[in-house]
């Protein structure tokens, strides 16, 4: 049976853990859909994902309580709980409070679970229940990150995350926290066996490096081997701690894929980050191919076929392509759509690249932007995803189940605020240098 299973708020989400087992030395695998495929066991790590963050109310509901039904069956020693390593979320929208609420509904004799979204290689960290977040060479408190705090969907206002899951849970009651001193003093252990006997919903784990987080995962290996599943909400910080702790295991080392030919990246994401990849593209002489609002918001869903033969023509012609609904919250287009529907918008994009794979015009797809990208791959007829290499922290590169439309391809899977400036030059050239 898998050591490690996952439940994964978005599917680039989903993707950071299957990175951080594939780097070291673990096996795992993606399974997408409704729920009506079984689990593979023929791995070591298995999660499901969905797009619970993009999700509000009983659609929220539903869908998590059907996935930790679907993830029970794997019978793993530490079930993740993956929330992004910047905590999107809100009391209305991809609820990580609610999300705890449910874990307790589903397995209601677990007590408090421990929250650590730290990813100290990625820069994040908790101190003090504070959270904090590297951009652009520098480390800002979430409710003063340049992106963050201004989030289109998520708008953080607050660091501590105590306080952020307080104004989430329907009691109102700020989690417990497991501080950095515990680390240091020599009284985790002490601390964590009061905590998890406590009746408190949930504590905030503290991690500043890795060893913290390794740390964690042996506290969680030792409540796994004496009830299952031990359960843990984190990012892909606490995936790698996992494998690093797993006994026997080693590092792969990867080589770079060469692409087979022009790459087609689709984004639908509103990030300052992305928006700048893009930016990063065009001048490197990507085609640009701007999803006209009339087809956002469904005024005019016939121009999909006019995108489709304008991505089509610039690809049999060797162009590389990034066809994208926003170059940042800038771009006019995001001002005239309004919020957009993001199963319409992920299926759309889907489509196009689904299509462009299906006719032999490209073998080589990035699907940037977390909130649309499993609708995206669903669309393309994807359920399994499983790890071809590790390519930049959190965005690997993967291969698809057979029945795929974008099966055989080279498939990025990039959140929005992941990667270098250069990440799509690099994915259609990986001999360029890191």
């Amino acid at each position: 049976m898998p050591y490690v299973s996952f439940v994964a708020d978005d599917l680039t989400g989903a993707s950071d853990v299957l990175a951080q087992a594939h780097r070291h030395g673990l096996d795992a695998v993606l399974v997408l859909g409704d729920g009506s495929r079984p689990l593979p066991t023929d791995c070591d790590v298995v999660g499901i994902a969905g797009p619970s963050r993009s999700l509000t109310g009983s659609a929220f509901d539903e869908l998590v309580r059907a996935q930790l039904e679907q993830i029970t069956a794997a019978d793993a020693e530490v079930l993740i709980y993956k929330v992004c390593s910047t905590f999107d979320s809100s009391p209305a929208r991809g609820s990580i409070g609610r999300g705890i609420e449910l874990l307790h509904e589903r397995f209601p004799h677990h007590g408090p679970v421990p929250v650590a979204p730290a990813q100290p290689d990625f820069g994040r960290y908790t101190a003090f229940s504070n959270h904090f977040a590297g951009h652009s060479g520098g480390v800002h408190r979430l409710d003063r990150h340049p992106v963050m705090a201004h989030h289109p969907s998520t708008p953080m206002h607050e660091a501590d995350l105590r306080q952020v899951l307080a104004a989430q849970l329907r009691t109102g009651e700020a989690p417990a926290a497991l501080h950095l001193t515990a680390h240091t003093d020599g009284s985790f252990r002490e601390q964590w066996t009061t905590l998890r006997g406590s009746d408190r919903a949930a504590f905030v784990v503290d991690a500043v490096e890795e060893g913290h987080l390794d740390t964690l995962a042996l506290a969680l290996r030792e409540d796994g081997t004496r009830r299952r599943p031990a359960i843990v909400v984190g990012s892909g910080g606490i995936m790698a701690a996992l494998a690093r702790t797993a006994a026997g295991r080693t590092g792969i080392a990867d080589g770079a894929q060469p692409a087979s030919g022009p790459v087609l990246a689709v984004s639908a994401s509103a990030s300052s980050t992305t928006a700048a990849q893009i930016a990063d593209a065009v001048a490197h002489g990507w085609a640009e191919l701007a999803v006209p609002a009339q087809l956002l918001n469904g005024q005019d869903p016939s121009l999909l076929g006019d995108l489709e033969k304008r991505a089509a023509a610039w690809l049999a012609a060797g162009r590389n392509v990034v066809a994208h609904t926003t170059r940042g919250t800038q771009d006019p287009r995001y001002a005239a759509t309004g919020p957009l529907d993001v199963s319409y918008v992920g299926e759309l994009l889907g489509t196009l690249a689904g299509n462009m794979a299906v006719k032999g015009l490209t073998r080589d797809i990035a699907v940037l932007g977390g909130d649309t990208s499993s609708h995206a791959l669903l669309a393309m007829g994807v359920s399994e995803l499983r790890v071809s290499s590790q390519f930049v922290t959190a965005a690997p590169v993967c291969r698809t189940d057979d029945n795929a439309a974008a099966a055989g391809c080279r498939l990025l899977l990039k959140g929005g605020q992941v990667g270098p400036v250069d990440v799509l030059e690099r994915f259609a050239h990986p001999a360029r240098p890191a």
